[in-house]
């Protein structure tokens, strides 16, 4: 950890200049009343600010909270390569004909996926005892078999002999009825239509199966699109409500990324009617207006509250990290998930080894510290049965859950970021916790400075022990008597403070009025100030002068706030005042000269004042006066997260 500062030389060095931070520029002023010591403060949480691609705006935050909050969800990888127990690349990579793949589930041998033991109540179980919140079921993976009665004519689908299934349903309905929340992966990729490697028919790819050059490709490629308008329509549609929607390999031919592909997959709000690969008013959703719908179109309509990831193509709400590499660096801003599996594989391998608790524990704490959730994949075998050594492993995650999910379950990563193999925190209202790794020694601990927060109680979350701390004359806190040995994994302890652990925005909710609204969108003063960066206040035109106004209640000592603009890359200039009578007006920041184009801005400053007030004053042109958030604080924060 840093070496004590001076308050009083920090501030000095900050007012004599505009600093970039958190993603945003921030002005500082001098506090006049600052106290020559005093320690230096907490932190805000970084803004995450939805942005719109292809035609589709990401989930606010409201939208994906319930993701944010669980921090721990089940991955399960299951379907015909469950069969031959190597793995769910096991067509591509050894390879098999599609026609040869098939008898996987045709064919009565030792390798057959006869799905004799599926009891999705019991998967559902597992993840209970797995301290999951959430599941995410392998609906069709890249083989092309679905796990439910896909209606289009070139499906192969667990609804056809000799399985009769819909494994789908099942499973929605056990899931759900557990109180966990539903998740359907699906990929579009499939491995049985040579049009993935030759879309145009003109330049075949090179594949496992030796397909090559055919003009016939394009019409094959197209019906390989049909069927996935029409799975997903199914998927959206015949299941009632469902949380998260796992996109996995927009890319085609293997090649190049998954937005490279949008193109052919149209993954945004709409298809263009002149695509060259329709898709037929049978499998295809259009809009009130009647124009043809996109993927993400098609799911937002039947599913608005749905959340997705990246890999269609389109941007995703939140952003996906994969693999078994463990989480380093600063805090995440935005949302991520960490998705990693049990052993070598993500589909049932017989040959496979299940990581240890220490090397899923390393992943999963670093991943928390980080503001990251994560998804912990297992893949059942051909009859449906999660193996032991698997199960067993989710279960003593799960016993750590019990005793210490209160310093993970609805926590945000910080107030500081974590310092890589030693510790990291997370934190919720009053209280953070320090999660102690196994590359850190010794049973004491010393926090970073509080600010103006004070100690009310440590504590070790396992036991909810008391712990003995103490004040050093740098302002910092050290926590003394900490229990290394019971869970080296991860010793936890909890400090609560007399007041929240991150400055709250005393804006939020309050009287906000504007001299200028655009009413008729219904983009009015109140959207700046309603706690959400998915609206805003915008004038009823293009003109400067215009300002928006809050009304705190009754006079308050001020420390600062923070801007979220409409649009990132604008030079929005303005000014910031403050009234204690909504008559006489004191400048408390002046950006009219401001170069920045940041979206999110931060303007320190001392002061007194009940009504605070930002006005526009130059703007480029094509740009309107316009706040997706107007936060206003009283107590002294930074936008740097030093550890």
């Amino acid at each position: 950890m840093p070496e004590s500062t001076s308050r009083r030389s920090v501030l000095a060095a900050m007012a004599a200049m505009t600093v970039a931070a958190a993603g945003g520029s921030v002005t500082v002023a001098a506090p006049a009343d600052a106290a020559p010591d005093a320690p230096l403060p907490l932190p805000l949480p970084a803004l995450r600010i939805p942005r719109t691609d292809m035609g589709v705006e990401q989930q606010p935050d409201s939208a994906i909270e319930w993701l944010q909050d669980a921090k721990l969800g089940m991955f399960i990888h299951w379907g015909v390569y469950s069969g031959p127990a190597k793995g769910e690349w096991w067509m591509h990579s050894a390879p098999i004909t599609p026609a040869d793949y098939r008898k996987y589930v045709t064919d009565a041998t030792d390798e057959q996926f006869t799905a004799d033991a599926y009891d999705p109540t019991a998967w559902a179980r597992l993840a209970k005892d797995f301290g999951a919140r959430y599941v995410t079921l392998t609906t069709r993976h890249h083989d092309g078999f679905a796990l439910w009665p896909l209606n289009h004519p070139n499906s192969w689908n667990s609804g056809q002999a000799p399985l009769g299934r819909d494994f789908v349903g099942e499973y929605v309905a056990a899931v759900r009825a557990a109180g966990l929340k539903v998740g359907l992966y699906y990929s579009p990729i499939d491995w049985r239509y040579p049009g993935y490697y030759d879309v145009r028919g003109t330049h075949c790819a090179p594949n496992p199966w030796n397909y090559t050059t055919d003009p016939a490709h394009k019409e094959n490629a197209r019906v390989m699109k049909t069927e996935v308008y029409q799975s997903v329509k199914e998927l959206v549609t015949r299941y009632g409500p469902i949380d998260d929607l796992w996109w996995d390999g927009g890319w085609l031919a293997e090649q190049g990324s998954d937005a490279d592909a949008a193109f052919f997959w149209e993954p945004g709000r709409y298809r263009d009617p002149a695509n060259e690969w329709p898709v037929d008013a049978a499998y295809g959703e259009t809009d009130g207006d009647g124009r043809p719908l996109g993927l993400m179109g098609m799911v937002r309509k039947h599913q608005p509250g749905i959340v997705a990831t990246s890999r269609s193509g389109w941007t995703g709400d939140y952003a996906s990290d994969e693999g078994p590499s463990v989480p380093s660096g600063a805090i995440r801003t935005g949302l991520v998930e960490k998705v990693f599996t049990v052993d070598g594989t993500w589909g049932y391998n017989s040959g496979a080894t299940v990581m240890s608790y220490g090397t899923a524990m390393d992943i999963l704490v670093n991943c928390w510290v980080r503001n990251m959730t994560a998804m912990v994949n297992v893949g059942p075998d051909r009859h449906g049965t999660v193996s032991d050594a698997q199960a067993g492993l989710l279960r003593r995650i799960g016993t750590f859950m019990a005793s210490c999910g209160r310093s993970v379950y609805g926590t945000r990563g910080g107030p500081w970021h974590p310092v890589d193999g030693q510790y990291g925190f997370t934190c919720k209202d009053d209280t953070f916790y320090v999660h102690l790794l196994p590359g850190y020694s010794g049973t004491s601990f010393t926090i970073p400075p509080l600010g103006d927060a004070r100690i009310v109680r440590a504590f070790d979350v396992r036991t909810g022990a008391a712990l003995a701390y103490s004040a050093g004359g740098d302002g910092r806190v050290t926590i003394n008597g900490i229990d290394r040995t019971a869970h080296a994994e991860d010793s936890v302890v909890g400090v609560t403070l007399d007041r929240s652990v991150q400055p709250a925005d005393i804006a939020a909710g309050r009287t906000a009025t504007a001299d200028s609204e655009e009413s008729s969108k219904g983009n009015t003063a109140a959207r700046a100030v309603d706690g959400s960066t998915s609206t805003r206040w915008c004038a009823n035109d293009g003109g400067t002068g215009h300002w928006l106004k809050v009304d705190l209640g009754s006079p308050r000592s001020l420390t600062g706030t923070r801007i979220a603009w409409e649009l990132d890359g604008v030079n929005y200039r303005y000014s910031i005042e403050g009234s204690v009578d909504n008559r006489r007006w004191n400048t408390l920041a002046d950006d009219t000269a401001t170069t920045s184009t940041s979206q999110v801005q931060v303007a320190l400053f001392r002061s007194r004042a009940r009504y605070v007030r930002v006005t526009v004053t130059g703007l480029p042109s094509g740009a309107w006066a316009s706040i997706r958030t107007f936060e206003v604080y009283d107590r002294p924060f930074s936008t740097d997260l030093g550890s």
